[in-house]
């Protein structure tokens, strides 16, 4: 593929490139260019515009549904509710992407300030190794949202095709990719089957890319942190205290250099946190809700192409929803190591000052940066286990009713 391979040195704009289909559809939500400071910002909200268009069509049409039937005591109409809970997900990310667009440019800038354009540096700090984890990554999710994306897309269209008793009859809703509600009956017209799949296709387009882009950003802002907080760690293991006796004017200038780094890169946790804590909180249950939704669909049909519709998401939710909790683990952990590669110096042979300063420096290391939500959740292993069982107890309830 052209410009697989990032140019030298590696640049912060190699890790935000968007997949192809985004390209096609100009669903890119995120357009980076630099300006004439150098300065990375979004040149184009065009994605955002088509994103809210197709989302208000959706939403408003099958609100008004849901509303209309349950305020008159009947049940919504060619209602898909696995369907209505995912592309909920999905709009809850692209709404996070939309409200918090500016702190998400100006988190991007800050790491790419952090980012040497040195090659030597960028070795030194091992930029290439989370490049290659970066392209891995993109590689295997443009293979797979390629080929799975058409084939999701096109199998409620070859179900039609196959199993259609002649023009006149009226279409089902596992003939329909989304189902929901139209005006003047028109999901259930023939006539129309084409442009209300195209409709649906667009929609789900749409749903992709939120997800897609909200995954990017959220995996490369872990990624540099990282990587940063790694080489902060290799820098604390090299420091010998006994520095402190024989040169301390130049020993604390350079320690003084690593703990605002430290500091800094605190600050940085934090704010990435701020950007996806909102989120986190609503579409990790949303998506415990749909992956109960799918399962429960997949348990009751028999039907081998509405199996192969459903698996496809049900497979994505717990995928993704397993990184994300895995990500949190692993930010963890690396702030923690702060903490073990100071434990591990021998700073009992360090000046009387140096060993005042590093209890202190102890005591502060020992807050680990954690991704959460408002202090009612973390997001790690513990979050992914709370999930899979929240979804198998929604599953069990509507089993047993």
């Amino acid at each position: 593929m052209k410009n697989a391979e990032p140019r030298n040195p590696i640049r912060m704009e190699d890790f935000l490139r968007p997949q192809m289909f985004q390209k096609w559809t100009r669903l890119v939500h995120f357009d980076w260019k630099r300006d004439g400071d150098n300065r990375l910002v979004n040149s184009s909200s065009i994605a955002f515009w088509i994103s809210a268009i197709l989302n208000l069509l959706f939403f408003g049409l099958n609100g008004w549904d849901i509303i209309r039937h349950l305020s008159s005591g009947g049940r919504p109409s060619n209602q898909n509710p696995p369907v209505i809970s995912i592309t909920i997900y999905f709009s809850i990310r692209g709404l996070m992407l939309f409200v918090k667009r500016r702190e998400i440019i100006d988190f991007v800038n800050a790491l790419d300030r952090e980012c040497p354009l040195e090659t030597q540096k960028q070795l030194e700090m091992r930029l290439e190794r989370t490049y290659k984890s970066f392209w891995q990554r993109y590689r295997f999710l443009r293979v797979y949202v390629h080929s799975t994306g058409p084939i999701f897309c096109c199998l409620p269209l070859a179900v039609y095709l196959l199993t259609n008793q002649g023009f006149g009859a009226p279409i089902t809703q596992h003939n329909q990719l989304l189902g929901g509600w139209m005006p003047f009956n028109l999901r259930r017209n023939p006539r129309f089957y084409p442009l209300v799949w195209l409709f649906d296709v667009s929609c789900t387009t749409c749903g992709v890319s939120f997800f897609l882009t909200f995954d990017n950003l959220f995996n490369v802002m872990q990624g540099h942190l990282i990587m940063h907080l790694d080489h902060l760690c290799r820098h604390l293991e090299a420091i010998n205290p006994a520095d402190s006796v024989t040169n301390e004017v130049e020993f604390f200038a350079d320690l003084r250099t690593l703990v605002q780094r430290q500091q800094l890169l605190n600050r940085l946790c934090g704010q990435y946190n701020d950007i996806f804590k909102v989120a986190f909180l609503v579409s990790n249950f949303l998506g415990a809700g749909s992956l109960c939704f799918y399962l429960f669909m997949l348990s009751e049909t028999t039907d081998l192409f509405m199996i192969i519709q459903y698996i496809t998401p049900t497979m994505v939710l717990v995928a993704f929803t397993f990184e994300i909790c895995l990500r949190g683990t692993q930010l963890e952990e690396a702030s923690a190591r702060i903490e073990s590669s100071l434990s591990q110096q021998a700073w009992y042979m360090g000046s009387q000052r140096y060993r005042k300063f590093f209890f202190l420096w102890m005591q502060y290391s020992q807050r680990t940066q954690k991704l959460g939500a408002f202090g009612l959740m973390e997001v790690n292993m513990v979050h992914f286990t709370d999930i899979m069982q929240l979804a198998y107890r929604l599953f069990t309830f509507l089993k047993s009713h």
